[in-house]
């Protein structure tokens, strides 16, 4: 047989082993199965399809926005030398207690300035300590733009539980009619019913006796006190109870005298603000 005779039959098997040459994968072209693969190697999209016991590699998503403080907030202002600040703690933390109880309503309860009862140490707000003369802890009061517009005082029959708390958020009693009152642990002539909840006096949280004497008889309560009160016999927690139902009962008549707090809080709330000074 001839080259010629030949050649026809290499042209075929040319062709033969060429179509079989194009239709091998190339390496390019394989693709490894999943167990073979990195995290690194797989794009994120392609992670939902491959079954894994790690969590799927999510794009990273910025955190939440900052935290703003809230205006009014209660702070509970705690030292650490103080037995009463922790067994006034543990009373409220106690399971199905005061605190869980709030929160279940919405209340922010913790260490932050977000939170609606703040716990602080007196060293974290020195200042305020000081600008108010607090002097006994804890310390549970209502500030709002960095004033203290509402206190709570312990010894005074009121007992510190939400209600309390409700009251120093808001400006307004909330607390049910025929509540089971603490004795008084302070002086009292018996002239006046104490309360421990007190308002401010012209902005003066730690006021002297002598503050409160005239401010009750200058013309922004003078003419609400009873004529037979004989003041200057009165012990300071009598004093100053008498002038927070005074400051409530202005209040009352004249609604625009309060007004909500302009920070977020929780839908439920909306919280009195003591103006005026009074």
């Amino acid at each position: 047989m001839t080259n010629i005779d030949l050649l026809p039959r290499l042209l075929v098997m040319t062709a033969v082993l060429l179509t079989l040459v194009a239709r091998q994968p190339s390496v390019a072209d394989e693709k490894p199965s999943p167990a073979s693969l990195s995290s690194q190697d797989i794009e994120p999209a392609s992670l939902n399809s491959i079954p894994s016991q790690q969590p799927a590699r999510i794009q990273t998503i910025p955190g939440p926005p900052p935290v703003y403080p809230q205006d009014p907030r209660v702070l509970f202002i705690t030292a650490s030398d103080c037995e009463q600040c922790f067994r006034d703690l543990i009373k409220l933390r106690r399971p199905g207690g005061d605190f869980e109880a709030m929160q279940s309503r919405g209340w922010r309860i913790g260490v932050g300035h977000h939170n609606h009862v703040q716990i602080v140490d007196r060293d974290d707000v020195s200042e305020l300590v000081k600008e108010a003369n607090i002097r006994e802890f804890p310390a549970v009061v209502c500030i709002s733009e960095g004033k203290i517009l509402r206190g709570f005082k312990s010894g005074c029959t009121t007992p510190l539980d939400s209600w309390t708390l409700g009251w120093l958020l808001k400006g307004k009693n909330e607390r049910p009619e025929g509540f089971v009152s603490e004795p008084a642990r302070v002086d009292s002539t018996g002239s006046y019913r104490l309360r421990g909840n007190h308002w401010s006096v012209d902005g003066d949280w730690s006021p002297t006796r002598a503050i409160i004497l005239t401010h009750l008889r200058s013309p922004s309560h003078g003419y609400q006190v009873a004529a037979n009160y004989k003041l200057e016999s009165w012990s300071y927690e009598e004093l100053r109870s008498l002038h927070d139902d005074l400051h409530e009962r202005e209040l009352a008549l004249y609604p625009a005298a309060r007004v909500p707090a302009g920070s977020g809080g929780a839908d439920n709330f909306s919280a009195g603000r003591k103006i005026m000074g009074r």
